[in-house]
């Protein structure tokens, strides 16, 4: 069973240039089947659904590029693709909004039960205290079940980042042909 992550994550080596990369990327994005979408940056790319099949789980995949020397220490090198599913900015900064609010809601509650029960008094603010925590846990498990409800479309995603990651490492390739080529020979 894989882990649970809120944010699932993944890291792939490539052994070419990041301009391949995002090149290839932005080439194909439009042939993708079903449709995506991208926005393309020299270091940072982000895949998602488009608008037409688009849900509140719809997930993005944001891409950050990172060079990496070759294990042979060879003038040649390659990058690393930092991969990272996330829900749309607006969703995720709604999720990050409702937790900061619960948190201080549970917080105060919490102090003003600590406060009621060191004057004898019933401790009704632990009691909403707990419902704040108990709220934060159901958000928290709402966040899994938009992953499972977008697992198609992550599936989508990743489909056609391996894909392009394939054809770019073909291009870088190509291009480089053999020392022999190189050489003229």
């Amino acid at each position: 069973m894989a882990d649970l992550q809120m944010r699932p994550r993944f890291v792939v080596p490539l052994r070419c240039d990041q301009q391949t990369v995002v090149d290839t990327l932005r080439e194909h994005v439009g042939d993708a089947e079903p449709p995506l979408e991208g926005s393309f940056e020299s270091s940072h790319c982000v895949l998602r659904i488009p608008e037409t099949r688009r849900a509140f789980w719809s997930p993005e995949l944001d891409l950050t590029f990172e060079p990496i020397e070759s294990e042979d220490e060879l003038p040649s090198s390659g990058i690393r693709v930092r991969c990272l599913f996330t829900p749309r900015p607006g969703v995720w900064t709604g999720f990050a909004f409702v937790y900061a609010a619960l948190g201080a809601v549970g917080l105060v509650a919490g102090m003003y039960g600590v406060a009621q029960l060191t004057l004898g008094q019933t401790p009704e603010g632990l009691a909403a205290a707990l419902g704040a925590l108990l709220l934060i846990a159901g958000i928290y498990a709402a966040s899994f079940i938009g992953q499972g409800l977008a697992a198609q479309q992550m599936y989508e995603l990743r489909a056609f980042l391996g894909s392009g990651l394939d054809r770019a490492e073909e291009k870088a390739s190509a291009r480089a042909g053999t020392p022999m080529d190189r050489a003229g020979l």
